[in-house]
């Protein structure tokens, strides 16, 4: 490791960010675990710090590194990918993908002071809401902590398995047909409680997905926010001209 041509015409921080791409992608260092600290590739590659800097920046910016303050820089891990714009629950998503999804947690509560939010993305006067929070893992992993506010005018009993797809028991159980959804992506910062129910830091980057979901026959059905870990989630939209 450290092979680069300091004569050469190509950047300094050009070539060892490739070489360490080659050195991931050869399994020197596996996903999740910590790569040299920036002072020992500084060492290692006799550059300066903020050269080192610019290589790793780069790695992290195309998702192939991740930082974690305090900790150090990190091989990412695989990431989910979701493709838009379909509809699918998070169960469907990860079986599609693979993956096993399961619940760590699930508290459901009724609630009438709902966030301004919930109202105006569904379009609706109501004053009581079932408020569904939930971990859901993939592979044992939490994946994303889920907030659901579902209109009580729905008849939803709060006494459901809620452990399960929420979309599959709205449609099998209750009937009720989802024809379309708005939603919208958000990047954040985790704060403490989200970092402790996904395992991560509090501090470190989250995807925020804010979804209004309504029945064929528009009625308001579900109001939802998905807390996302960015290193292990990722959207992608194909665009037609």
């Amino acid at each position: 490791m450290g092979k680069i041509d300091l004569n050469s015409v190509i950047p300094l921080y050009y070539q060892i960010r490739e070489d360490l791409r080659r050195r991931i992608e050869a399994g020197e260092w596996k996903r999740g675990e910590a790569i040299p600290s920036e002072a020992e590739l500084q060492e290692i590659y006799g550059v300066s710090r903020a050269t080192v800097r610019q290589a790793l920046s780069e790695l992290v910016m195309e998702g192939l590194l991740i930082r974690k303050q305090g900790r150090g820089t990190f091989v990412a891990p695989p990431k989910i990918v979701e493709p838009l714009p379909r509809l699918v629950s998070f169960t469907e998503e990860m079986r599609m993908v693979g993956m096993e999804p399961s619940t760590r947690s699930v508290k459901v509560e009724i609630v009438t002071d709902p966030p301004k939010r919930v109202r105006e993305t569904l379009r609706t006067d109501e004053d009581r809401f079932l408020r569904i929070e939930r971990v859901r893992c993939a592979n044992g992993q939490p994946i994303v902590l889920l907030v659901s506010y579902l209109p009580s005018s729905l008849g939803i009993d709060p006494r459901e398995d809620f452990s399960g797809s929420l979309y599959a028991l709205l449609e099998t159980k209750y009937n009720i047909r989802l024809g379309e959804a708005i939603q919208i992506i958000e990047a954040a910062i985790a704060d403490e409680y989200t970092a402790v129910q996904l395992e991560i830091e509090e501090g470190e980057p989250i995807l925020i997905i804010r979804r209004g979901t309504f029945a064929k026959d528009g009625r308001p059905v579900e109001y939802v926010e998905g807390f996302y870990p960015a290193d292990r989630y990722r959207y992608t939209i194909r665009l037609e001209r």
